[in-house]
């Protein structure tokens, strides 16, 4: 790994819980009207749009305009205003997970195929750094529990790829979704379908 990654891993996930802020100074930096993001019990002005899909989102941030404007808003506008979305607002929680994803696979398959022992270290406090602060509250609960049940397989950059596709997996499942076949993570992350129609 670079000395750049490292430095970067270094900086955002060498965590200790010496290191992570009170419970009770991330409660006073939100206000406390909405359970929000990271965190046990934390609390903002808005509905989370990371914590929720975006038609989830939107009606619950409807009813809150609804609530302090006195208005209403019929379905067609409903469905108009989610039709005109622009593509650059926040990340709701399924393109917060699909882009997370996206990283985590590509990380996985760029992994040092004999990596150090202080990369297999950087690779789990990052791990555990993601689990901490993912914006999704219930989903990084979640993810703390199957990191606790299956700790992340850092030894070598097959195991750590498989390790991150029996996650991906388990989520998929939980979801209703569709199983992907980790022995094609290669393909799908880093060189391209065989057939090669990423080329």
């Amino acid at each position: 790994m670079s000395s750049f990654l490292t430095d970067i891993f270094h900086s955002l996930f060498s965590l200790s819980s010496s290191t992570l802020p009170p419970k009770t100074l991330l409660q006073q930096s939100h206000n406390e009207d909405y359970e929000y993001g990271i965190g046990s019990g934390l609390k903002h002005e808005r509905p989370c749009r990371a914590c929720n899909d975006f038609k989830t989102w939107i009606k619950t941030n409807r009813n809150q305009q609804s609530k302090q404007q006195q208005q209403k808003t019929d379905n067609n506008n409903n469905s108009e205003s989610i039709d005109k979305i622009r593509s650059d607002c926040p990340l709701d929680k399924d393109e917060l997970g699909r882009n997370t994803w996206s990283l985590l696979h590509t990380i996985s398959v760029y992994y040092p195929e004999k990596p150090t022992t202080d990369e297999q270290e950087l690779m789990k406090n990052f791990i555990k750094g993601l689990a901490r602060f993912y914006p999704c509250e219930t989903c990084a609960k979640d993810f703390q529990t199957e990191i606790h049940n299956d700790p992340p397989q850092t030894e070598t950059r097959h195991s750590l790829s498989m390790w991150w596709c029996r996650q991906h997996n388990r989520v998929n499942k939980k979801l209703g979704k569709q199983q992907f076949d980790c022995t094609k993570l290669e393909q799908r992350w880093l060189d391209g379908w065989s057939d090669g129609s990423c080329d």
